[in-house]
């Protein structure tokens, strides 16, 4: 069966008052052709991902909004690919309390109770705020995770709150589910951190008894600067690197190897990590500790 023919702004997913004001009859909206992901939506061809989402939140009344993982999708925070996958799939749809919850196909209702200051407007559709968002992860999450969302959310290239922002949102609700899991984010995060792994490797390596390194610190040579790197123990010189699968790009790779040469000549001492060692992180803490010790 042939879907209706449908102005082009309809492709490929509309909602039923969109078809309403684009002219389109019961008839034409009632037909079989057109996929029903959630109520109050038609579909021309499957759209999933963030654009699922968007077509959602287009249908849920005015007074509700995203939160938890699905909130953390909107503001872009790096979440566990299980979680993302869960967040986008079923996405968590919250109202005001005492408000009922809403029920659906396809998304997971909430009712819940904080301020309207808690509530914004991202990307189209509303949600909740940053310090919200993280205080609702908490729960979701484990410690390194949470880590890599605080640094992401205080970062200071693209900072969405303040680490005290987050401070007051935990000291509003200091016995809640996650309390404690934010309490050692809180003191562990940082926002010169530049990527998640390096998020996590800090926090791994910490949460293994090894000293509290810096990163993401630039390491002249006199007035010449060398290298941005990304952990640091300035007293023992020991440089360690999150390698990305980018770099086994030759270019990258030839760039990689001169800052090396670079750092070495310094007298620092370089050490690489890959995706394959947070498999065993016992023994990455293992080597982290012999060449400090060195």
């Amino acid at each position: 069966m042939k879907p209706p023919r449908l102005p082009a702004h309809l492709v490929p997913a509309f909602t039923l008052k969109e078809g309403r004001n684009a002219g389109l009859d019961e008839k034409q909206l009632r037909s079989r052709a057109l996929g029903r992901p959630f109520h109050g939506a038609r579909t021309v061809r499957a759209v999933d991902g963030f654009a699922r989402l968007e077509l959602l939140m287009r249908t849920v009344p005015t007074h509700a909004f995203a939160c938890g993982p699905t909130a953390g999708v909107v503001w872009r925070v790096p979440l566990p690919a299980a979680v993302q996958r869960d967040a986008l799939g079923r996405p968590t749809i919250a109202v005001l309390h005492p408000r009922n919850r809403l029920r659906g196909r396809g998304i997971r209702g909430r009712s819940l109770k904080l301020d309207l200051d808690d509530l914004v407007t991202r990307r189209g559709m509303r949600l909740t705020s940053a310090a919200r968002t993280w205080l609702d992860l908490s729960v979701d999450l484990d410690l390194p995770a949470l880590v890599a969302v605080t640094d992401h959310l205080i970062s200071r290239r693209r900072r969405h709150c303040t680490i005290e922002d987050l401070a007051a949102m935990h000291a509003g609700s200091p016995h809640t589910p996650g309390a404690e899991n934010r309490r050692r984010a809180l003191a562990m995060c940082t926002d010169a951190s530049e990527s998640p792994r390096e998020s996590e490797l800090r926090c791994a390596l910490e949460l293994a008894g090894l000293p509290r390194p810096d990163c993401n610190v630039r390491i002249y040579d006199g007035a010449r600067f060398v290298a941005r790197v990304d952990i640091i123990y300035p007293a023992e010189k020991l440089v360690v690197e999150y390698y990305g699968d980018h770099h086994r790009d030759p270019d990258q790779w030839s760039r990689d190897e001169m800052r090396r040469a670079e750092l070495e000549s310094l007298g620092y001492r370089v050490t690489v990590v890959t995706r394959r060692d947070f498999d065993d992180l016992v023994a990455l803490a293992a080597r982290i500790h012999r060449l400090l010790a060195a």
